[in-house]
């Protein structure tokens, strides 16, 4: 299907609760109480941005630019021509290899999901997290999962066991977030990611304090977990220091408190 830029943005990434998030208590307490094993990356600071082998870049809601463009620009930020049509390029290897090895010679639509680095941060014009030290400037994009759109009877490559079904009309959008598998395959085709860190189970990640002190001293936003089964999505980074931030904490620890008597 062909796309205009100003269009909706066909194929959303969902939006990714926090142990912190409102009303999401009953999803985080599930997943810490079966306790399987998560992936986690770095939470990396931009503006989400989505491309596709059709041809097309998107914000978060809507199309802002098609491959061939000169320049892209969005929020304050120019994407240049080569660098737009490099991307294109890394992603059209990237499917001939997925076509050839994992799909069968299926013809699909793949999606590049990532963050666009900012002047500064998405909240500030300061460079909270440096990094410029990092070499990661503003206009570099970077990867954190991508999307198979597939035909109505074809399976998600095992692959990618990760990934969640988001159904769009007679196709299947599979979002795959990032795993040790996507992180090799994206490196191969010199596609620029936050790896995985670390695999565990969910206790053993929210007891590691390296995690927690990363984030406190501003090394990294956050991070971000994903189940290896495809069990969802979370996200740990700080949250702001109001009454009502305060009191939601309070209400978890009493309702874990609860949850370890009961077991």
């Amino acid at each position: 299907m062909a796309r205009a830029v100003g269009a909706k943005n066909p194929y959303l990434w969902p939006k990714i609760n926090g142990f912190h998030t409102q009303g999401a208590l009953d999803q985080a307490l599930r997943h810490l109480k079966n306790d399987k094993i998560w992936y986690v990356t770095e939470k990396i600071d931009g503006s989400n941005i989505c491309l596709s082998t059709q041809g097309w870049i998107a914000s978060r809601n809507n199309i802002i630019g098609m491959r061939g463009m000169e320049t892209c620009k969005f929020q304050g930020v120019e994407i240049k021509k080569t660098d737009i049509e490099r991307l294109f390029y890394q992603m059209d290897n990237f499917k001939a290899k997925l076509k050839l090895v994992h799909l069968d010679n299926v013809e699909f639509e793949l999606l590049l999901y990532g963050e666009l680095i900012l002047r500064g941060t998405g909240s500030s014009a300061q460079d909270l997290y440096n990094y410029r030290k990092k070499n990661r400037n503003p206009g570099d994009f970077y990867c954190f999962g991508i999307g198979l759109v597939l035909p109505e009877n074809v399976s998600l490559p095992p692959i990618f066991k990760n990934g969640t079904l988001n159904k769009e009309g007679k196709q299947n959008c599979f979002l795959v977030p990032m795993s040790i598998h996507l992180s090799q395959l994206l490196t191969e085709f010199d596609i620029a990611h936050p790896p995985v860190i670390v695999s565990g189970r969910l206790c053993d990640i929210l007891d590691d304090e390296k995690l927690v002190a990363d984030i406190v001293g501003k090394e990294v936003e956050g991070y971000v977990l994903n189940g290896i089964e495809g069990e969802g999505l979370l996200k740990i980074k700080c949250i702001e220091n109001t009454l009502d931030n305060v009191q939601y904490r309070e209400r978890i620890v009493k309702v874990i408190k609860i949850i370890e008597k009961l077991n």
